[in-house]
């Protein structure tokens, strides 16, 4: 581990001077795994928390004793599984410990909350340097609810965030997912509904994918969702959320004017982040690298000391050129093309001119005032447009 970090502080020091950068913390358990989920995690258990909890703050303080004098950390994202099982002494004991092992300048500090969290919970994790909630709520519709064997009602995602703002919460995320079997034109009119009555500052909208290695593979195929029908939902939505006051800046987010998250735009903006525990997932310099996922493969690369990733890749300019590209153009607001020159001296752009062309007459994607960038109503096809401009 220690040879391929050096690569990177090595590239680090060429800056001259710190980065910006956020910071994310995986926590992997949950009280059950859900049937769709694809994400690292495992059912929890006290003994397997608390050996994390040591386990997570030799990770930090090891990332510091290399990358500390490169970089201030504005943003911090505890993301999972199901972060909000971490209690508020826990959450202010790990944010004190990244404050303690690197130069801080908070802006956000991101927890992920299932509906199911204790709502007495939220004041003191506000009191332990939250300041913005995510709250995966998934749908207002209790069929829908059923069919992602979510263990709650509509009624307590309702609850949790009316105690959230007694709490002083001002900056409440909510996650929906559509494209699920059962959803309705019925449940799209709930779930706007009830975000025009809660009035959250940010709302994303995922559409249900990567099915082929989880268990609710099963109830899609029993009853699939056509790629017609699930364009069309989303599309609704992000009509019907734009009408209502959410400005869409990225394919799957909205926000509130101001309350875009400044963690997430790091992904898209290809700007430096930093990433602690199992499946995390860093960019730095011009590397990028992955944690081991399994949680006994993490815990024993940490023992070790040795380069133990899932994946370690050094970039060449061309090829982080291409992958700033296709971050960036998820954005409504796309990428500068001058900044790409600034951050990329010495890249040839010119193989792009010619597929920039094309796909602008055949209106996939607008050229003006320096930015490029995929119309929104062709964000569904974004992929298949990026694929093409990039190879």
């Amino acid at each position: 581990m220690d040879a391929d970090y050096n690569l990177v502080v090595r590239r680090l020091s060429e800056a001259g001077q710190k980065a910006e950068a956020g910071f994310y913390i995986h926590y992997p358990f949950c009280r059950q795994k859900c049937s769709y989920c694809h994400f690292s995690s495992s059912v929890y258990e006290r003994e397997l928390h608390l050996k994390w909890l040591a386990a997570i703050k030799e990770e930090i303080r090891r990332a510091a004793s290399f990358f500390s004098d490169y970089l201030i950390i504005d943003t911090v994202y505890f993301g999972g599984g199901t972060p909000s099982l971490l209690t508020p002494d826990e959450v202010k004991c790990l944010l004190d410990w990244v404050r303690e092992n690197f130069e801080v300048r908070l802006q956000e500090a991101t927890i992920e909350v299932t509906p199911a969290a204790e709502a007495g919970r939220i004041g003191d994790w506000l009191q332990a340097g939250i300041n913005r909630l995510s709250v995966g709520a998934q749908s207002f519709d209790p069929e829908v609810l059923r069919v992602l064997g979510r263990a709650y009602e509509p009624e307590k995602i309702v609850s949790l965030l009316e105690g959230a703002r007694r709490a002083g919460g001002d900056n409440i995320g909510l996650d929906l997912m559509v494209g699920v079997p059962g959803e309705s034109f019925k449940t799209i009119e709930v779930n706007l509904k009830a975000l025009s009555e809660l009035q959250p500052e940010h709302v994303s909208v995922y559409l249900l994918e990567e099915l082929d290695k989880v268990p609710f593979q099963r109830v899609w195929e029993k009853s699939p969702v056509s790629e017609e029908a699930a364009a069309e939902t989303y599309e609704r939505y992000r009509l019907g959320l734009e009408e209502a006051g959410w400005l869409q800046y990225e394919i799957s987010n909205f926000s509130k004017p101001g309350f875009q998250c400044r963690h997430n735009l790091k992904y898209w903006k290809y700007q430096p982040f930093l990433g602690v525990g199992p499946s995390a997932s860093s960019h730095l310099g011009n590397f990028r690298w992955t944690n081991p996922s399994g949680l006994e493969d993490w815990w024993s690369a940490l023992c070790s000391g040795k380069p133990n990733f899932d994946e370690f890749i050094r970039l060449s300019p061309e090829e982080a050129v291409r992958e700033c590209l296709a971050s960036g153009l998820r954005l409504r607001e796309g990428i500068s093309l001058a900044e790409l020159v600034s951050r990329f001296p010495g890249v040839d752009l010119s193989g792009y001119e010619t597929r920039l062309t094309g796909l602008k007459d055949y209106g996939l994607l607008q050229v003006s005032d320096g930015l490029v960038r995929i119309p929104t109503e062709r964000f569904l096809v974004s992929n298949s447009i990026i694929s093409e401009l990039l190879f």
